[in-house]
């Protein structure tokens, strides 16, 4: 693991971009890589830069050439440079490390821009503004600059001075100026990624044997001008909002967003392999070639979180691309075809009871098998409606993916009577449920003209078989016009599907992300030791295994993992932890609370009221950074991710682990896994830091080797 260094030169550059989110987005994973694995890594393609110091590398950053400049001094990366490809090389031509032997300190060297001569970086900069920093007197002048305008150029600090000066400078001069701050060009064209030089990549060179500079470095009196920043604290360092780290886009993921598909496509991947940030990068690449996009999910807040996010990074394609929830979505289509359709939930839910009243009754099979109300809606929204099943026979033949209780024939058979009265009692009250939505939908998309050219469809693992076959009829298998993108492991809701079933072709198409770039791995094995050994669907065949073969780069602290002895204690322990997280510096809109059910919201978000801080209820979240906490539900915070996560009371009473009410094994045994994935989902949405509590006995979903030692005894009375 290296060490680094980060120098007022680097700082100054990398505030040019503190308006480019995801340009520093970028950054921040370079810099990880770079502690972790510098040379021979080909996300950074590490080379040494021609004309520069000896031990000086580039890296690279993002696929618009963006390259980082850094010294190695023994173990430890000092961070020189970051910019636009050409820009930076020729200031790391001018930039060199050098030991002050009066005082046996390591400075940053730079050329004087009147007089070519080398001088203290720290020096030029206490004595000039660092806007126009990166070019010399010559190089201004060759820009067309007078003498006069250059020395008002040289006071300038950043792009708010230089817009002021709007009606004090020549209008061509302020342009050209404008230009190099805003693109490093002087002709206001973003400049295209150039090649890198020719050269081979750098093997890790041996620890140079002359010590001096890594001395030098460790000298005290060189520490202000090279400020040590541990590799688990670089995001932090660069402390954007959580929501401006969401659409970083790895370079080897690129290609994904650029490549031509000649049918359906899907991509799938474990937590936090970027699964969506290739979606948003997509619908982005398709928006700027003129195609219609729709962007869809079935968790009804996701959809203006990603609008709000796509709007900050795409903002010239955000009115190309469509996002909605999948239902809102189908139940405007249906609007605008001049279907109109009346969608009453309470009296969908009235219809429902009258149904199972007259079915469920005491000489049932449903009933003398124990079969809960509950479960058997699971069945007929999920299974049998959502599955769009044609007939009995259909229901007897399906192998039920997802589902654990096994019901025999005579046992479907009253269930499809349930599924058909329940179908009977809402046709005569003159209301539809969001399933009939769907199904209707689809019979209008079957035949009218398409209104779009691509559908996104993120999180797809959580959608039925009706929702899926009503989206790919808006684009049937044409080129680039289905893509699929989800995790069955991080599936939230009963139920399942089979793409082959769907008649929805991804082979030769499918792609499986495996490196995580949100989780540290003391957070990642957390989650991993959850789901061990528990197999799961991913709309395949055959079930995927539990433990996958994830690369993580990034290391921070251990989370913590703390048992109270009850309810007042547990919640004195969680005020703490928060109020400790924000004093370390974090963000209170980059911290989170997630519990299992709205019952738990609700408490919680009174809890931190009372500590006087701001809360927000995960429903309420658009996307756009705010300085509240989040509290919600495990549905509630799929596909977001927040840079600590809180999860109290994970015990038996707080997960509702106990068999319900006439609740067989085999409906509990579902249940619990439905719990443990949404609990596996919570876990993973914590970038950096993780806190798990519970009161009295951890809950059995949390394996014993993570609980054994974190109990904490209760007071003596």
């Amino acid at each position: 693991m290296f060490d680094h260094r980060f120098t007022p030169s680097f700082y100054d550059c990398v505030q040019r971009y503190h308006s480019r989110p995801e340009v520093l987005a970028a950054l921040s994973q370079a810099l990880t890589e770079l502690a972790v694995k510098p040379f021979g890594n080909p996300r950074l393609q590490t080379h040494a830069v021609r004309r520069a110091q000896s031990e000086t590398f580039t890296s690279y950053v993002t696929n618009q050439g963006h390259r980082l400049i850094w010294r190695r001094v023994g173990t430890v990366i000092v961070l020189l440079l970051f910019g636009e490809h050409d820009a930076v090389y020729r200031r790391a031509e001018r930039l060199r490390l050098e030991i002050d032997d009066t005082q046996n300190v390591l400075r940053v060297i730079d050329e004087d821009p009147e007089t070519g001569r080398d001088v203290p970086y720290a020096k030029r900069r206490a004595e000039e503004g660092r806007l126009f920093m990166a070019w010399n007197d010559g190089e201004l002048t060759a820009f067309g600059f007078a003498p006069h305008e250059i020395r008002v150029l040289r006071q300038l600090n950043d792009d708010g001075d230089l817009t002021s000066l709007d009606r004090h400078m020549r209008q061509d001069a302020w342009q050209v100026a404008m230009n190099l701050a805003m693109y490093a060009d002087p002709t206001g064209e973003p400049a295209s990624p150039a090649p890198d030089e020719t050269l081979p990549l750098a093997a890790e060179p041996s620890i140079p044997q002359d010590g001096r500079l890594a001395e030098a470095l460790s000298t005290p009196r060189s520490s202000p001008e090279f400020v040590p920043v541990p590799a688990d604290r670089l995001a932090d360092w660069l402390a954007r909002p959580i929501e401006d780290w969401m659409v970083y886009l790895d370079p080897a993921q690129q290609d994904l967003v650029d490549r031509s598909y000649n049918g359906p496509a899907r991509i799938r991947g474990g937590a936090g392999t970027g699964k969506t940030v290739v979606a948003l990068h997509r619908a982005k690449a398709l928006a700027r070639l003129g195609h219609r996009v729709l962007v869809t999910t079935y968790v009804r807040n996701l959809p203006e979180v990603y609008q709000q996010i796509f709007a900050r990074f795409a903002p010239a394609q955000r009115d190309a691309v469509e996002f909605a929830n999948v239902h809102r979505w189908a139940l405007q289509y249906l609007r605008r075809h001049g279907v109109r359709i009346r969608v009453d939930p309470r009296e969908a839910e009235r219809a429902w009871r009258a149904a199972y009243g007259r079915v469920v009754t005491t000489k049932s099979v449903l009933k003398k098998a124990g079969i809960g109300a509950t479960y058997l809606w699971e069945e007929v929204d999920w299974v049998i409606r959502g599955r769009a099943l044609r007939d009995l026979e259909a229901y007897l033949a399906l192998e039920r993916n997802g589902r654990g209780t096994r019901l025999s024939s005579d046992l479907r058979t009253d269930v499809w009577r349930l599924a058909t009265e329940y179908a009977t009692e809402l046709r005569e009250r003159g209301v539809a449920d969001f399933t009939d939505v769907l199904l209707q939908a689809h019979e209008v998309a079957t035949n009218a003209p398409s209104e779009y050219d691509a559908v996104i469809v993120d999180e797809a693992q959580d959608l039925t078989e009706a929702a899926l076959r009503l989206l790919h009829a808006l684009v049937g298998n044409r080129p680039n016009g289905l893509l699929l993108v989800g995790d069955g492991q991080q599936s939230i809701y009963p139920g399942g599907f089979n793409l082959a079933a769907l008649d929805v072709q991804v082979r030769g198409r499918s792609h499986v992300l495996t490196h995580n770039y949100r989780n540290t791995r003391q957070v990642y094995e957390v989650a991993q030791a959850v789901v061990d050994g528990h197999p799961f669907d991913d709309g395949g065949d055959r079930p995927e295994p539990a433990l996958r073969n994830i690369q993580l780069s990034r290391t921070g602290a251990a989370p913590i993992l703390l048992g109270n002895a009850n309810e007042e204690e547990h919640d004195l322990a969680l005020a703490a932890a928060i109020e400790a997280a924000i004093e370390d510096g974090t963000g209170i809109g980059d911290l989170a609370v997630l519990v299992p059910t709205h019952a738990l919201a609700r408490h919680y978000t009174d809890l931190i009221d009372s500590l006087g801080l701001p809360a927000q209820r995960l429903e309420d979240y658009e996307g756009s950074p705010t300085a509240l906490v989040k509290v919600g539900t495990y549905q509630r915070a799929k596909g977001l991710e927040f840079k600590r996560i809180f999860l109290p009371r994970l015990d038996s009473g707080g997960l509702s682990e106990r068999p319900t009410r006439g609740e067989d094994a085999e409906a509990h045994a579902e249940r619990i896994a439905l719990v443990r994935r949404q609990l596996f989902v919570a876990i993973t949405r914590a970038r950096d830091g993780l806190w798990l509590g519970w009161v009295g006995a951890p809950s059995a979903l949390l394996p014993s080797t993570l609980t054994r030692t974190s109990v904490k005894p209760a007071p003596a009375r």
